[in-house]
């Protein structure tokens, strides 16, 4: 897939940095609220971006995950809290990571490290996505759940459908299925993902272009 430029902005450090990625090898925006207690931090790239996850860049997950945090009496991360999520827990998993690696001056009064901070990362990639996989009309089968596969559909997971993104390989065939969680119970997205199991896609020859293995789109309810 060619996703041509990442751009991570840290605002957390002591100085802002810019980093500039080709392709998908990226560190995701971090943006702070006006509390967050920069001139604290023990120096400059204290607060390093967290890496974004390999099998997220697979496919191609976005977000922002807005997380709160103390500071112990040696300077390190305590409290950290997930306030709000970016749908996807290993975007989640990797923003509380992040979080946990900053470092701030050890010896700092109770009511300096007391917070609660708060911290939000942005998870973007630009560029062309590439050429994506397309359902194979009549492939999924019948369910008594769910009416049908929407290709493209990328609105937030709900009672109505659930947003999945996946890898297809040989043959066609859905793997490595995420779900998007949204506050929907473990057996609906459970019972979406085997259902997109079911289904195969195909590459379009008649459109040009580099390739690319991710699929979004959302498990319909009935």
């Amino acid at each position: 897939m060619n996703r041509k430029l990442v751009i991570g902005v840290c605002i957390a450090a002591a100085a802002a940095s810019v980093a500039q990625v080709p392709d998908k090898h990226a560190a995701p925006a971090a943006a702070a609220a006006p509390a967050f207690p920069s001139h604290l931090l023990a120096g400059a790239g204290a607060c390093p971006p967290p890496a974004w996850p390999r099998e997220a860049l697979l496919y191609d997950l976005q977000g922002s995950t807005m997380l709160s945090f103390a500071i112990g009496p040696d300077g390190a991360v305590v409290e950290p809290r997930l306030l709000r999520t970016s749908g996807w827990k290993m975007l989640d998993d990797a923003a509380l990571a992040g979080i946990a690696a900053c470092r701030f001056k050890p010896g700092l009064d109770s009511a300096q490290r007391a917070g609660p901070y708060p911290m939000q990362f942005d998870w973007k990639l630009d560029g062309d996505g590439g050429v994506t996989p397309v359902l194979r009309a009549g492939s999924c089968r019948a369910s008594p759940r769910f009416a049908r596969f929407a290709p493209f559909d990328a609105a937030p997971t709900s009672a109505s459908g659930v947003l999945l993104r996946f890898v297809v390989g040989a043959g066609g065939v859905p793997s490595r299925i995420a779900a998007e969680v949204n506050g929907q119970p473990d057996a609906l997205l459970a019972e979406a993902i085997d259902y997109v199991q079911s289904c195969r896609f195909d590459y379009d020859p008649a459109r040009p272009g580099e390739r690319s293995a991710s699929v979004t789109g959302r498990v319909l309810a009935r």
